[in-house]
């Protein structure tokens, strides 16, 4: 078969990019592979045909524009000169997704439009900078709508997958009958990388490296877009912890300023540490007593089933979508509400105060994210590209998983 994949990136750092490698990684063994990205990294070259396209690394709104333009231009150019053939063209994103023929889509950004619009996810607005960010934000989500809209509308010429039963539900809700062929595949986690072993090999070598000493309990948050993903809330929940021992890793790229100003408020800022590197987060996850992300909207949520394979007690909200892993005071925690931070805090404190019940629920995470591979995802996604070519209508394409898988992973435990 003959795949070409467009991605504005491809690595195995984070979020879609990483979903993105795992797919282009496991297919090019038996299939043609051809990725359109702006960068790639991690990926045997001899193994795949890599196409450059061109794209702005400047604000969102027009990096995105630019890559949607050249990636469009550049297919129909090569189909033009008769130098490419392809049979599934696999857009990873909204990234050229008026060329494929298959999408997977990482956000509902009908969705989360609507959650910034209600202001249950603030966006700072203070400085001038700041009202810029927005103002590019602003334009980044009306742009990725409209496509969005288009796609969907056309949902009987293309096969439009999404990453959990919680984003189905979210397009079936803004989109009505015309999310209706919607697939639902899962992401999985490598869980040779992200193994409780890790511990053994980095937990003191990444603590000593930023000051943390050995019985110093620690939190830990992954991620960007910290708005979105609940770092306020943290930060207050931090704050009411009774404890002025506990340390908190904030890994990811944010507004570290305004945040960091926001700590020194809530007297919680010699608590934190920022981490800027993001390629090394198993080690993180070594380092770490528990995994806390308490996220006002998140479609999947990688980093939660990361810190499951690395052993790791979660606390989580229940909109995640990988929350549907979790069997709540079993392999993990679930939070009332994102913004209910005496919650949050009395959960920090019930694991912090119990490490037999850490220990329990970490084994149980990490047997659960053991059943969540990458060889299944590249396995049902195939499905779905043979599917599109024995019936390119759609009209019955059905490939979704059950709704509460985690049951497989403990019975009735």
């Amino acid at each position: 078969m003959k795949i070409a994949f467009i991605a504005h990136h491809v690595n195995f750092e984070a979020g879609p990019a990483t979903v993105t490698a795992h797919l282009v990684e496991r297919l090019c063994e038996d299939h043609q592979v051809s990725v359109f990205s702006n960068t790639i990294n991690g990926i045997d070259l001899l193994k795949v045909k890599h196409y450059k396209v061109p794209g702005l690394r400047c604000a969102k709104s027009l990096a995105h524009i630019t890559f949607l333009i050249s990636s469009t231009l550049l297919l129909a150019a090569l189909s033009l000169l008769r130098k490419t053939d392809f049979d599934i063209i696999h857009s990873t994103g909204y990234d050229s997704a008026f060329s494929s023929n298959v999408i997977t889509s990482h956000f509902c950004e009908r969705e989360c439009r609507r959650l910034e619009e209600a202001n249950i996810i603030k966006i700072p607005c203070r400085s001038v900078w700041q009202k810029l960010k927005a103002l590019d934000h602003r334009l980044y989500r009306s742009l990725l709508c409209f496509v969005e809209r288009l796609i969907i509308s056309r949902s009987s010429s293309k096969a439009c997958i999404v990453v959990s039963q919680a984003m189905q539900k979210e397009f079936a809700r803004h989109y009505g009958d015309a999310a209706k062929n919607i697939i639902v595949i899962p992401n999985g986690v490598d869980t040779l990388r992200f193994h409780p072993t890790n511990r053994l090999l980095y937990r003191g070598q990444i603590r000593q490296e930023h000051g943390v000493s050995r019985s110093d309990p620690l939190l830990m948050f992954a991620g960007g877009d910290w708005e979105r993903k609940g770092v306020l809330h943290i930060m207050e929940a931090l704050s009411l912890v009774q404890r002025p021992d506990v340390k908190l890793f904030i890994c990811g790229s944010g507004d570290e300023k305004f945040y960091g100003h926001l700590a020194e408020l809530k007297r919680v800022r010699d608590r934190i540490i920022f981490v800027h590197h993001s390629s090394n987060l198993w080690e993180y996850y070594a380092a770490s007593d528990i995994f806390v992300l308490p996220t006002i909207y998140e479609p999947f949520g990688l980093v939660i089933v990361e810190a499951m394979a690395s052993g790791l007690p979660v606390i989580t909200s229940r909109v995640a979508g990988a929350a549907d892993l979790i069997i709540d005071g079993v392999n993990g925690l679930l939070l009332r509400a994102p913004s209910d931070v005496n919650d949050l805090a009395a959960k920090i404190e019930l694991l912090l105060s119990n490490a037999e019940l850490r220990k329990t629920m970490g084994e149980r995470a990490r047997e659960t994210a053991e059943n969540f591979s990458w060889d299944q995802v590249a396995q049902k996604t195939l499905e779905v590209y043979n599917t599109v070519l024995n019936r390119p209508d759609l009209e019955r394409l059905r490939v979704n998983v059950p709704e509460r898988l985690q049951k497989n992973s403990h019975g009735s435990g």
